[in-house]
């Protein structure tokens, strides 16, 4: 049996948070909330498959915590999707720029953002399952060959 993916939703918006996570995990997802990013750094990134993540936040916002992941070895493959207000182009090419898998801009559809999860998973599902089985990969220090 599949376990079921695990989805971390960070958004200052409790309301939308938790709408988001009922409807997430009303799809089968496991889903934690974090309503900062603060709050999100407090928990193990890397346990998450998808981060959904909102830009405008308090003291750190969405884009400093993608940066913070990015750099981290242990949280740079987790994909992200920004989830956002910032709807100008400059916004969503600097959010993809920054390596978010995905860019939804608010208001949007409940399934649209799942359309967009399963394909950010069914595409980092391939990645990952083509490293775990080719042998002939070489990997060092977050870089595969």
């Amino acid at each position: 049996m599949e376990t079921k993916k695990k989805i971390l939703v960070v958004d200052d918006e409790e309301a939308l948070c938790d709408g988001l996570g009922f409807n997430l995990e009303a799809e089968g997802y496991q889903v934690d909330m974090a309503y900062s990013a603060e709050e999100a750094l407090a928990l193990n990134l890397a346990a998450y498959d998808l981060i959904l993540l909102d830009i405008m936040m308090g003291e750190i916002s969405g884009t400093q915590l993608a940066r913070i992941m990015k750099s981290n070895p242990a949280t740079a493959s987790v994909p992200i999707i920004f989830c956002t207000a910032k709807d100008t182009e400059e916004d969503m090419i600097s959010g993809l720029d920054l390596g978010a898998d995905d860019y939804i801009m608010k208001p949007y559809s409940l399934n649209a953002v799942l359309a967009r999860i399963r394909t950010v998973l069914r595409r980092t599902a391939a990645s990952v399952a083509l490293a775990k089985t080719d042998s002939d990969l070489v990997s060092y220090k977050g870089l595969v060959l």
